[in-house]
């Protein structure tokens, strides 16, 4: 594996966002707020071609809002899986303060590892290992998960005023380029697969 593969980490923890995070308010000044409860930490998800799905211990079955079959995905298919890294979170953490906890932005997968990861540092294709079955995954990258100006807001601990414009854009660019996380799909010909904590992660 070591010869063929370059380890990039591990599976820390897997979620799934039900609904959007970015809710309409009316106590805000853009009328929209960045609700970070509306995520769902889950044991496990399901990665398929449509996106990420999981089953609660009640035994529902729940679809991330950005599967293809979930009723009301507004993005594109090239969002389906979002992957973020902690070295990101402890940068963020750096920044912002102790509230931006691993996973904040919404990501479906956070991989624990110590540097922080860009665009060239990840190859066309990644792969997490199933520590239990030793199944394979791969999945293709597409781009970086640019932020948004909510997200931005929530950071800054500034959802209740309107940013300066020089801050905001200060904010973004530092967001951005991959430290709100990766757009992945999975590769054509894929099995369903599951992930977990504890998987591990490579790139070709």
């Amino acid at each position: 594996m070591a010869e063929k593969y370059r380890a990039l980490g591990k599976v820390k923890l897997v979620q799934l966002q039900p609904t959007g995070l970015i809710i309409k308010s009316d106590k805000t000044d853009s009328g929209y707020f960045y609700d970070a409860s509306r995520r769902v930490e889950v044991d496990e998800i399901i990665v398929n071609t449509k996106g990420i799905e999981a089953i609660l211990p009640d035994g529902k079955q729940v679809l991330d809002i950005h599967h293809l079959d979930h009723p009301d995905k507004e993005y594109d298919d090239d969002d389906l899986i979002c992957i973020g890294f902690t070295s990101h979170y402890d940068a963020m953490r750096e920044k912002f303060g102790d509230h931006m906890v691993d996973g904040i932005a919404g990501e479906n997968i956070i991989i624990e590892f110590d540097k922080e990861v860009w665009e060239d540092n990840l190859s066309k294709t990644m792969i997490i290992e199933n520590h239990k079955t030793g199944h394979k995954m791969l999945m293709d990258f597409q781009c970086f998960a640019a932020p948004c100006s909510e997200f931005s807001h929530f950071a800054t601990n500034s959802q209740d005023k309107k940013l300066p414009v020089a801050e905001l854009k200060e904010t973004l660019k530092f967001l951005n380029k991959g430290r709100r996380g990766f757009l992945l799909v999975l590769c054509k010909g894929q099995e369903p697969a599951i992930v977990s904590a504890g998987d591990l992660v490579y790139v070709v």
